[in-house]
Order: C-alpha cells, then sequence, then structure tokens
C-alpha cells in the first residue's frame, strides 16, 4: 500500500514537472487571470496527490485535465455570481432609499466590507479600496503604488477571499 502510494506519488511529480505548464495554459484561456490560473494549476496538483484511487500513467493526464475543467467551471460560476452581486449592488444602492428592507441590506453588507478592510493589512486594504472603489485598473494602481502588476493582482485576489469568507461567515 505505501509503495502504491509512492509510486502514484512519482507519477503525480513527473506530470507535474512535464505538464504543469500546459494545464496551467490550458486553464488560463479559460479564465483569463494569471494569478487565478497558478491557483488552480496549483489545486489540480494537490487533488492528484490526495486521489486514493490507484492512477497509470494514461489515466493521470486525463483525470488532471478533469479535475483542471471541473475547477475552472467552479471558477467561473463563482466570478459570474459575484460580477452579479457587484453589478446589482452598484446599480441598486442609490435607488435603495425608498425600499427600507433594501437599504438595511445595503447597510449591512457596507458595513460588513468596511469591516473586513478594517482587519486587512495596511497596503492589502489600500489596493483594494484603490481597485474597488476608485475604479483604478490594476495597472494604475501598480504604477501608483511602485509594485509589480502580480502583488496588485494577488492583493486583490486576497482581499476578495477575506470577504467571501466575512460574508460566508455572517450569512
Amino acid at each position: 500500500m505505501i509503495a502504491g502510494k509512492t509510486s502514484q506519488r512519482d507519477l503525480v511529480a513527473t506530470l507535474y514537472l512535464e505538464r504543469r505548464a500546459q494545464i496551467q495554459g490550458y486553464i488560463m484561456r479559460h479564465i483569463g487571470y494569471e494569478a487565478e490560473a497558478e491557483d488552480i494549476t496549483e489545486e489540480v496538483f494537490l487533488r492528484l496527490c490526495e486521489h486514493s484511487t490507484l492512477l497509470t500513467p494514461v489515466t493521470l493526464v486525463t483525470f488532471a485535465y478533469s479535475i483542471a475543467r471541473n475547477l475552472v467551471i467552479d471558477y467561473l460560476r463563482r466570478h459570474i455570481r459575484s460580477r452579479r452581486a457587484m453589478a446589482y449592488f452598484s446599480t441598486h444602492a442609490p435607488r435603495c432609499t425608498h425600499n427600507t428592507e433594501e437599504q438595511i441590506i445595503f447597510n449591512e453588507l457596507e458595513t460588513l466590507e468596511h469591516a473586513s478592510i478594517a482587519r486587512m493589512p495596511r497596503k492589502k486594504a489600500q489596493i483594494y479600496q484603490l481597485y474597488m472603489h476608485e475604479s483604478q485598473t490594476v495597472d494604475e494602481i501598480a504604477t501608483r503604488l511602485g509594485l509589480s502588476r502580480r502583488t496588485i493582482e494577488n492583493h486583490i485576489f486576497s482581499a476578495r477571499i477575506d470577504l467571501r469568507e466575512a460574508l460566508r461567515c455572517a450569512l
């Protein structure tokens, strides 16, 4: 049993070395964000390592792409859901003043967002504010703060995760 696990891990390690760039490229083509594509690629290989069924070199590649496809679908669903929510709140926020219940919900969500931002490290909070509330692009923020584009993307991604977790806990 242990020898089987070791050889399976060796297969996954070999696949990682040989096909990681291809799998990441596949994911990148579908989602369009490099940082997220790297994260999803790592998740593919983590799931392969945790998989208990014995895999062969032939089935391993197919299984890796199946995992990648499912993770891409999950990512796109979450991305669409968050875009719809942001679009809803951005279009309905000014009109909420006539409906007390909507205004209360909006105020609670806004308070939750402010509390989450207050708990973030200063740099991450600043980048999130510039991106989400001042509508600056990643490149504009990178230039303004003297940081790399990748660093800005990582802070935004991390801030969104923090906010989603806060929202999940609140609901």
